[in-house]
């Protein structure tokens, strides 16, 4: 299985804004649809009172391979999910994407 976080550090006084942008439109564009897909999961980054502030949306995909994935990347529907992106005023900086192979589960 792999893995797909996207991480949006996310200026504080607009992360309602993404966080409600987040819950309407991603994961609507057919990538459920994608063969190979699992699931996502939406993060918003949540602060614990003696820790620093927590700006973070993180979009976590579950695929059954790389190659699904990969597909997915090359597809209408990642095309569409990519068409009209958030201002880049609301960012703190760029967005990431990390990519991981579970190699256990329990």
């Amino acid at each position: 299985m792999i893995v797909v976080l996207t991480k949006f550090p996310i200026k504080s006084e607009f992360m309602k804004d993404f966080e409600e942008r987040s819950k309407e439109r991603f994961g609507e564009h057919g990538i459920d649809k994608m063969e190979g897909f699992l699931g996502m999961k939406i993060l918003a980054g949540r602060s614990f009172p003696s820790m620093p502030q927590n700006n973070q949306v993180v979009i976590i995909t579950y695929w059954k391979d790389m190659e699904s994935f990969l597909n997915y990347t090359k597809s209408q529907a990642f095309a569409e999910a990519h068409k009209n992106p958030p201002p880049k005023e609301w960012f703190v900086g760029n967005p990431s994407v990390e990519i991981y192979e579970v190699i256990k589960e329990v």
